[in-house]
């Protein structure tokens, strides 16, 4: 077996093992995404929530603060009703008057509290529900990739093996090129020749749709050593049905030409 013929074994494998995980690796990617959707929105109702219990808290410390001043005031009324003159009656007075300016700005801050707190309390319903929501997405991603990876985990513990067979048996060197172009994400690691124009001599790369000298056409056809395009630097193969035709067309020709040359001598 030829080095591209071992390339291309342990590339067919590689193959379907991307075609069976490529349906679990988008599941694994929809299920991230619904995780960082989530993480969001746990994060922001965090977020309202630590803001709802502050403004809570604040619009029930302005209420214990203005029933405080409301004591004050009935208790600086008393006073002024027993004052017993005008100079006393007139401090308590302008002293009620504070303590009422104080109360009204705090019912001013506490009924804007009030709104604040009925928005966030909207927002933080509609955030549960949307919340509720991306939670059941999440849940149906897990199953749907616990389900994805049952399916195929026998298949690909198979074809792994098979993978590390038709790995040991490539040599070193054309393996650290194939495995090269993988790292890289390389689509086309390996691509097919494609032929054009027999007559012409005329075949291209089947990745990039390059011409290809016939010198690296004939390499395939005689030895099978590693060849690459030269312009996009995939791997070349030969499909063995082309093979087999080309073969058989230059046999057909030795032979014609064998008969001329025997006809030639007579």
């Amino acid at each position: 077996m030829t080095v591209t013929a071992k390339l291309l074994r342990l590339y067919l494998v590689d193959r379907q093992l991307r075609g069976l995980t490529s349906r679990l690796h988008a599941a694994e990617k929809y299920l991230a995404d619904q995780d960082r959707l989530l993480k969001d929105l746990e994060t922001r109702h965090t977020s309202l929530t630590s803001q709802l219990r502050l403004l809570e808290a604040t619009s029930k410390n302005d209420e214990i603060e203005a029933a405080a001043i409301d004591a004050r005031v009935e208790t600086l009324r008393d006073r002024m009703n027993n004052a017993k003159t005008s100079k006393e009656h007139a401090a308590l007075l302008t002293e009620m008057g504070a303590a009422k300016d104080s109360k009204k700005a705090i019912e001013d801050r506490e009924l804007e509290s009030m709104t604040k707190v009925e928005t966030l309390r909207k927002e933080l319903a509609e955030l549960e529900a949307r919340r509720a929501e991306r939670k059941t997405l999440q849940q149906d991603a897990v199953k749907d990739r616990d389900a994805r990876a049952a399916e195929i985990k026998d298949r690909v513990a198979e074809l792994e093996k098979e993978r590390e067979v038709a790995k040991q048996d490539v040599p070193s060197s054309a393996l650290k090129v194939y495995e090269a172009r993988v790292s890289m994400g390389h689509e086309d690691v390996m691509a097919q020749v494609e032929e054009q124009d027999r007559r012409n001599l005329e075949y291209t790369c089947g990745a990039c749709y390059t011409h290809l000298p016939i010198e690296q056409v004939s390499i395939l056809l005689k030895r099978g050593d590693l060849t690459r395009c030269t312009t996009c630097q995939a791997i070349l193969y030969m499909a063995q049905e082309l093979k087999a035709d080309i073969d058989a067309g230059n046999e057909k020709k030795a032979r014609q030409s064998a008969k001329k040359a025997a006809a030639a001598k007579e």
